[in-house]
């Protein structure tokens, strides 16, 4: 009865690591599992970008956008990763997607909802473009717009 158990979990295992890899190239598994942020969608993409802002980790939130050098968007993510570093109480509390089809298309609208104990809630709405890149999705375009709603 006690080997039964084992020999259900290995083949329960089995079956799952096959059916990954059979649902995704080798190639995307393990870069995902190598480097999470490595998203296979915009949405994830995007959400990791924003935890990363919320982290402070600016450095490693740069490396998921290809911007030109000098350019407007990178001005507004210079000063958002400004913002960020000189009020420490500020963090992220929401990550919403104004597009329902993300899949379609490759320019998606948020609006990222910020507390702050002096401020309180912040809502910014973002257009952000993205492109498939042989590293996963990364963002070209990142712009503050006002509010649609």
């Amino acid at each position: 009865m006690r080997q039964s158990r084992y020999v259900w979990l290995l083949g329960i295992s089995l079956f799952c690591l096959i059916t990954l890899i059979s649902l995704k190239t080798p190639q995307t598994v393990i870069s995902t599992l190598a480097d999470p942020q490595y998203g296979d969608s915009p949405r994830t993409t995007i959400q990791h970008f924003w935890n990363l802002m919320d982290l402070r980790q600016t450095d490693l939130a740069r490396d998921l956008l290809i911007l030109p050098e000098g350019s407007s968007d990178e001005n507004e993510f210079k000063a958002w990763a400004t913002r960020l570093n000189k009020d420490p109480m500020l963090s992220l509390q929401k990550v919403e997607f104004m597009n329902t089809d993300l899949g379609i298309s490759q320019a998606v609208v948020v609006r990222v909802s910020w507390t702050s104990l002096d401020q309180g809630v912040q809502r910014v709405t973002f257009s952000i473009n993205l492109k498939q890149t042989e590293n996963g999705w990364r963002i070209q375009r990142i712009k503050q717009i006002n509010d649609p709603s």
